[in-house]
């Protein structure tokens, strides 16, 4: 009780931070741009490869449990002069044919190499036998065992002290496909799948500069999921992606399975309502989100990407906006905070005028509702709360069931309870359209984690409108305000930028300007280059004679 106290307390009084409490994230003076760091990793004496062939076979098959772990193949060669070797991999995670011919074929056709020319020899086995574009040397089985659980082939070859990691990952995965959850008519029909290296593909196939770094990252100590960070160094700021590598860098977990995982690892306010991260499955938003200054995140196995910095009005943002002409696009902005509005505050609203300001309703108006409320049981905010728990179980379970079955039982479902509980007196038919009405508002939201935000918003001004009518909503827009106003996302006020009115990136937060008026990034993400376009990008308008 005392922890939910001093929290509206915070939220309502204005305290001065520490200097040194939060992240914010500062202009950018100088153009000095960010080197990616290489990290060196120090191998200790039992993580080093051994130079006899019979200890590191024994070692490799005492620590994959071979042979009771049946997906390990272990494969002994003997090449010329009877130089023994053997190669490891994974079944089914490996392209059997690249094995054969790039590593096994080669392996054979190496000539004797004599104790002697024993160091001579130990990187030419990559630089002149190994038919293969990637591969390379490790001393640490650490990695050895890393790279095999990725998808590698490790050959071990005796006299060498060296492991050669030889890339021949192939396994199944889903193709390139259409976006599912954010579709849109015109501009590319591409999503990202579960294929880390397919991923960063789409995204460099749209950005083709050299300045888009893709840094590897290694989260979870045991599973060590691979994932990239992506941001162009000549524009995003090296504060923030500083920040983003120091919470990436700073997450403590054994395994880690999805993306989404590794954004509440992330989050800086866990009980927040509001998400700190734009999540996406178009290439094209991303290499959007880059070219503005933002960092943005890929993992392995993961369909989504994760955005950052973010801010309120950028979730009510739809894919489709960017391909719209100027008056077709505004106008479906309106409409969409429109549907949002109805959707947090109509059944609110709704509570308030029947309950508490009967007098605002027109005389007709109050007849009809009267009338058609004359044989409900239940009080309102019973019949509302019973109505919206249905509408919820309809739509979690359409999510649940196949496809084609899903959208028939939302239809189907929703016709036929609305039509009966009218029909048995049990809640009222303005009560339907209202939560109808609600329904269709919420499913307009461009941002699903969005959506959730505003069905338990929603559920809060039901509660509030029920207690004290039109003040309990005031009161409550009044305390999300305040709570909303005190988050950021990685340095970045999730309001921003609000205060700033006449400003050119708060017109392009609400309403979208034309594409020649966008001279100038976002103010608030304070990168290296502010201006994305020159002052006439329409050379063809200038009435100058070339």
């Amino acid at each position: 009780m005392n922890r939910l106290f001093n929290k509206v307390k915070d939220y309502l009084l204005f305290t001065p931070k520490e200097q040194g409490d939060d992240f914010y994230l500062n202009s950018q003076q100088d153009n000095t741009e960010y080197d990616v760091r290489e990290e060196k990793i120090e191998t200790t004496e039992n993580d080093k490869v051994f130079k006899n062939i019979e200890e590191n076979l024994s070692y490799v098959k005492d620590r994959f449990t071979y042979p009771i772990n049946n997906d390990i193949v272990i494969r002994e060669i003997t090449m010329k002069e009877g130089r023994r070797a053997f190669i490891v991999f994974i079944d089914g995670m490996v392209n059997t044919d690249m094995v054969d011919l790039a590593v096994i074929k080669t392996l054979l056709e190496i000539p004797y190499i004599s104790d002697d020319e024993l160091y001579k020899y130990e990187s030419e086995i990559i630089d002149k036998f190994i038919a293969h574009s990637q591969a390379n040397t490790t001393e640490s089985m650490d990695t050895v065992f890393e790279e095999i659980n990725f998808g590698s082939c490790v050959v071990f070859v005796d006299g060498f002290s060296k492991g050669f990691v030889v890339d021949v990952r192939e396994w199944g995965h889903r193709s390139i496909d259409k976006p599912e959850n954010e579709q849109s008519i015109y501009g590319p029909q591409e999503a990202f799948a579960e294929m880390l290296r397919n991923n960063t593909a789409l995204v460099r196939k749209i950005i083709k500069s050299e300045k888009l770094i893709a840094e590897g990252i290694k989260i979870g100590k045991k599973s060590k999921t691979r994932g990239v960070m992506l941001y162009i160094s000549d524009i995003a700021n090296p504060d923030l992606v500083n920040e983003v590598r120091r919470r990436l860098n700073g997450i403590n977990m054994d395994y880690v399975i999805s993306i989404e995982e590794i954004s509440m690892m992330m989050e800086e306010e866990t009980f927040s309502l509001t998400t700190h991260f734009l999540e996406t499955e178009r290439p094209d938003r991303v290499a959007r989100a880059l070219t503005e200054g933002r960092v943005a995140l890929i993992l392995n196995g993961s369909p989504h990407v994760l955005i950052m910095p973010t801010n309120i009005f950028e979730l009510t943002h739809a894919v489709s906006d960017d391909y719209l002409r100027i008056p077709y696009a505004n106008m479906v902005r309106i409409i969409r905070m429109i549907a949002i509005i109805f959707s947090v505050l109509l059944p609110g609203l709704y509570l308030a005028i029947t309950l508490f300001h009967q007098e605002i309703i027109p005389t007709y108006l109050l007849y009809s509702i009267s009338a058609a409320r004359e044989n409900v049981p239940f009080p309102s905010i019973l019949e509302l709360l019973l109505m919206d728990l249905s509408f919820e179980m309809i739509r979690e379970a359409g999510l649940r069931m196949p496809g084609p079955i899903g959208s028939t039982l939302g239809i189907v479902g929703g016709l036929i309870l609305g039509q009966a509980a009218v029909s048995a007196k049990i809640v009222s038919p303005i009560m339907i359209i209202v939560i109808a009405i609600t329904g269709i508002g919420s499913f307009a939201t461009a941002d699903y984690s969005l959506s959730w935000s505003l069905r338990i918003l929603r559920l809060m001004f039901i509660a509030l409108a029920s207690l004290m009518g039109f003040y309990g909503i005031a009161i409550g827009i009044f305390i999300y305000s305040l709570a909303l106003g005190a988050q950021k996302s990685f340095g970045v006020p999730v309001l921003e930028p609000t205060p700033k009115i006449k400003s050119r990136s708060m017109i392009n937060s609400v309403f979208v300007n034309p594409i020649w008026r966008r001279e100038k990034r976002p103010g608030f993400l304070y990168t290296k280059n502010d201006n994305e376009e020159p002052k006439i990008s329409r050379s063809w308008k200038n009435k100058k004679k070339y």
